[in-house]
């Protein structure tokens, strides 16, 4: 369990809202407390049987909100529980509420455990710790948030539900337009595509097709309710990543449901599918 207090402040928002990006952020770092935590060992220090170090690789993450990120006001206290489960030693689940007077974000992460190819980030590895000590609770049987993920991976099912809306899991192309990664932004401390940076790669894709249609600036006008990823690849330096459109569609007037994807242009490799819930400010 994890608990804490934080203020909305500057430092936590974007775009008249609650940063996105820090929310992620923060979401990943409560979830590597608690992993830490658990098996009594400093992330530094997580290694498998081998000796390899071990980093702990998102797999997928899902926010659904109450309210829009811009409801989110400034000064306004989130008050933060997390707690964590795991399936075997190498899976771990973490479910996170984010409380405030005026709305609450429920957060699941999923992550597993990877090795690092120093050379070569698309040639990541599972792995497991290997620990004589794990507090953290096991679950009985695999959970459904990472039986989704399996089977979408697989190309086994074809449909998805977020906040109360399908989503259909498709391959149609819209829109795709190139992203050239910012090292100083995208990447995290080893090197790695950022997980957090995914959605916002997105967003700035997302944008440029939204604005191309209308007079109205997207950013300041349509704000995340709800958003599902999917994390399969990550990539290196020098990558460029293909973002495609594969569908969008208005709802209950003010909302619109879209899916995305991420691609590696070297190798056109899937890295990410992307679900999201947006709503219009009001």
């Amino acid at each position: 369990m994890e608990k804490k207090k934080i203020t909305i402040n500057m430092p936590q928002m974007a775009v008249e809202a609650l940063s996105e990006n820090w929310l992620f952020k923060e979401l990943g770092d409560l979830h590597w407390n608690m992993l830490c935590d658990g098996l009594k060992t400093p992330s530094f220090h997580l290694k498998d049987e081998l000796g390899n170090r071990l980093y702990a690789t998102f797999v997928r993450i899902r926010i659904q909100s109450t309210i829009s990120l811009n409801e989110f006001k400034e000064s306004e206290e989130l008050e933060v529980n997390g707690s964590m489960k795991r399936y075997g030693n190498g899976m771990y689940f973490s479910n996170t509420i984010l409380n405030s007077k005026n709305g609450k974000i429920e957060a699941d992460l999923m992550t597993s455990f990877s090795i690092r190819n120093d050379t070569d980030n698309t040639k990541l590895m599972k792995s497991e710790p290997f620990t004589n000590t794990n507090s953290i609770p096991e679950y009985d049987n695999f959970p459904l948030f990472g039986n989704d993920y399996r089977l979408i991976k697989k190309e086994e099912i074809n449909e998805l539900t977020l906040g109360g809306n399908k989503f259909k899991i498709q391959d149609e192309i819209i829109f795709k337009v190139e992203y050239e990664l910012n090292p100083y932004y995208d990447l995290n401390g080893v090197g790695l595509l950022y997980f957090a940076a995914y959605p916002i790669i997105n967003e700035v894709c997302e944008a440029k097709y939204f604005n191309s249609k209308k007079t109205e600036r997207w950013e300041q006008n349509y704000y995340t309710i709800s958003r599902d990823i999917f994390y399969f690849a990550n990539c290196n330096i020098n990558d460029t990543i293909e973002y495609k459109l594969n569908f969008y569609e208005y709802i209950d007037g003010n909302k619109i449901k879209i899916s995305s994807s991420l691609f590696r242009k070297s190798d056109s490799v899937l890295m990410a599918r992307i679900f999201t819930i947006k709503q219009k400010k009001q």
